[in-house]
């Protein structure tokens, strides 16, 4: 009788979010992201790591949610108590997971939602532990566990993702940086990466692959032509404050676009010059620039204009290439001496 007790309880204090209104728990303060952080539903890559390196870059109560499927008692969470707008997170790979204009008060002592921010925010799968058929829920990007989904939840959708808060992070409203992103390829990336992080409105860029079919490719199998990918580059920008068609305007001024597989010492398909789209307006602006230019050249113009499907970021020693090593010798016959050439074209957009 006091196993079947047992049993009993155990499953009533972890059946995912099954508890009444309660009075709310004292909690610590609530766990909020830096600011201007990017809110990132762009990426293609997903976050993997060994279960050390998860133990080193988790907090205690995170880790147990994400990594070992745990469920956090009700009332408990921070976060429930958020009424703030904004954004919640993946605690494990900042994945945006739910609008604060999703969010709705169960009672059951979980933050509750009626819908995930994005199509790339979770992925249900069945779950039949503690003897109940339940739906749970991970994270697309990191796989950590977040808990599960009902049919109970209000209109329009009817669902009520019901979420271990310890196993998200909140980004206010006021923080969240309007960022986009955008894909080239033009050359060595590091070049490219030294001159887009000049230009203002532009936050981040890294240095990666793309316009291949192999997957996981390295700068070993790039650079020895190996795959079919180009060095690449993707410029996490600010439409607010510098436009799409501005910095397609950059990159051509960047390149000779009449090479065909190359950019100044370097030759090879690796070295080929692409721009990337995501969509019909940034395919028109870029083909609109090329017949602008096309104008001032005698050759063709050899720089591809491709649908963006996937980039791989290459390895961690290529980002910030230029600013770690300025006196490379690559670096300083090459890479620097293209930025400030470029820079000289497009002076009403440097920082």
């Amino acid at each position: 009788m006091i196993r079947f007790i047992s049993i009993t309880c155990l499953l009533i204090a972890f059946s995912a979010c099954a508890q009444q209104n309660k009075k709310v728990a004292s909690a610590s303060s609530v766990k909020m992201e830096s600011d201007n952080t990017i809110l990132d539903t762009t990426w293609t890559e997903k976050v993997v790591k060994s279960d050390a390196e998860w133990k080193k870059s988790l907090t205690t109560k995170q880790y147990y949610i994400l990594r070992e499927h745990g469920t956090e008692r009700p009332f408990s969470s921070a976060l429930y108590e958020v009424k703030e707008e904004g954004t919640y997170i993946c605690a494990g790979c900042k994945n945006p997971l739910f609008s604060s204009n999703a969010k709705f008060d169960s009672g059951t002592g979980w933050p509750s939602y009626f819908q995930p921010y994005s199509k790339k925010s979770l992925n249900v799968a069945a779950d039949n532990s503690l003897g109940m058929e339940r739906n749970a829920l991970t994270c697309q990007r990191c796989d950590g566990h977040l808990g599960h989904v009902f049919n109970d939840g209000p209109k329009p959708t009817g669902l009520r993702y019901c979420i271990d808060g310890d196993g998200m992070l909140f980004v206010p409203k006021k923080t969240q940086g309007t960022t986009v992103v955008a894909t080239f390829a033009g050359g060595c990336f590091w070049c490219t990466e030294t001159i887009f992080e000049s230009i203002k409105g532009v936050s981040e860029v890294i240095s990666g692959y793309s316009g291949g079919k192999e997957t996981d490719p390295t700068y070993e199998s790039v650079g020895g032509g190996r795959t079919s990918h180009a060095e690449a580059f993707q410029v996490y920008y600010d439409p607010n404050v510098i436009s799409y068609k501005d910095l397609v305007r950059v990159f051509f001024a960047s390149i000779d676009a009449t090479i065909v597989n190359g950019q100044g010492p370097d030759r090879g398909e690796q070295y080929r010059t692409i721009a990337f789209y995501s969509n019909d307006e940034e395919k028109g602006i870029i083909e609109a620039k090329i017949a602008e230019i096309a104008k001032e050249y005698s050759k063709p113009i050899a720089t591809q204009v491709v649908k963006y499907d996937k980039f791989y970021e290459a390895e961690e020693y290529h980002q910030d290439f230029v600013k770690r090593n300025p006196n490379q010798g690559y670096v300083r016959a090459e890479s620097i001496p293209r930025r400030e050439r470029t820079l000289a074209k497009v002076k009403d957009l440097v920082k």
